[in-house]
């Protein structure tokens, strides 16, 4: 059963997502906070496989929240829930190691479908807008050499899928691409993040492009 925890300050949001979670077998509800004072002790008490962040809280910022998340329980894959759909946005997002972002606007089958894909270690981000994103990372020589560097501690399959991660492709269709299985490509995944001292594919993906790995035209 995959644990789902939000952070959101619109009761009726969290209610509406708590009945629906409870209504899906396959999902576990297992709390929520209105602001950010509340937040860090539920996701330490909790440690929920997805946690769905909003980032404009009374208290502060939700992604004042994400650093802690990370160090508290690393297994939690954070999603900026918004309806703040600018770039900037999301490139803010990325650059604080979220996993995914998901609109308010978003229908019901589609954000289920986000979580599952979430909790498999997808990036939950529109291939188009993931690659307009990509076309936006900064880029410095010193940053490229250090690129460089890290590029050679990857394996050449590594990298590879680095590579398709950057091309918005899921963990089955590099499978398939690669003819190796779905776990095999997680388990490359998981390496690869480990090497760059990443914590979500979306951030490996940004971090390759600003550091020279892969062209962010890929």
């Amino acid at each position: 059963m995959i644990t789902v925890a939000i952070v959101e300050d619109h009761q009726i949001l969290v209610d509406a997502i708590e009945l629906m979670l409870r209504m899906n077998g396959e999902f576990k509800f297992v709390g929520s906070a209105p602001n950010l004072a509340e937040s860090y002790e539920m996701v330490r008490r909790e440690s929920p496989d997805i946690l769905l962040l909003d980032i404009n809280l009374p208290d502060g910022n939700g992604y004042e929240l994400v650093p802690r998340v990370i160090e508290t329980s690393p297994t939690t894959h954070v999603v900026i829930l918004t309806s703040y759909t600018d770039e900037d946005t999301i490139m803010r997002a990325v650059d604080i190691g979220v996993s995914g972002f998901l609109p308010k606007s978003v229908s019901l089958s589609d954000f289920l479908d986000a979580l599952h894909k979430v909790y498999e270690g997808e990036i939950v981000m529109p291939p188009n807008l993931l690659i307009g994103l990509l076309r936006r990372v900064p880029r410095d020589r010193a940053l490229v050499h250090r690129g460089n560097l890290l590029f050679e501690r990857l394996t050449p399959r590594e990298s590879e899928i680095l590579i398709c991660l950057a091309a918005g492709k899921s963990g089955s269709a590099i499978a398939e691409e690669l003819n190796i299985t779905p776990l095999t490509v997680r388990t490359h995944v998981r390496n690869l993040m480990s090497k760059l001292g990443v914590h979500s594919r979306l951030e490996a993906v940004a971090f390759g492009v600003k550091h020279g790995l892969i062209e962010a035209y890929t």
